[in-house]
């Protein structure tokens, strides 16, 4: 378990690796990729109106994406 409580494989980090990659998974959608970065930066900035208009770009390029968002969300600042 981390500081905050979530497993290192969920975070998708890597024993071998240092920590989660901001890249996304191979295929991801440009825009989703982007759409991710900036929740992250909304997020941490608690900007809630931001994050709300964010979610629904992501929202129009989702897949993967979404696990993605999960990964960068938990990822140490």
């Amino acid at each position: 378990m981390t500081a905050r409580g979530v497993p290192e494989e969920c975070r998708g980090g890597d024993p071998a690796s240092h920590g989660p990659s901001t890249g996304g998974p191979a295929g991801m959608h440009p825009r989703a990729h982007e759409a991710i970065e900036h929740i992250v930066q909304a997020v941490r900035a608690g900007d809630d109106a931001r994050i709300r208009t964010l979610l629904a770009t992501l929202a129009a390029a989702a897949d993967t994406a979404v696990l993605h968002l999960r990964e960068r969300l938990y990822a140490p600042d």
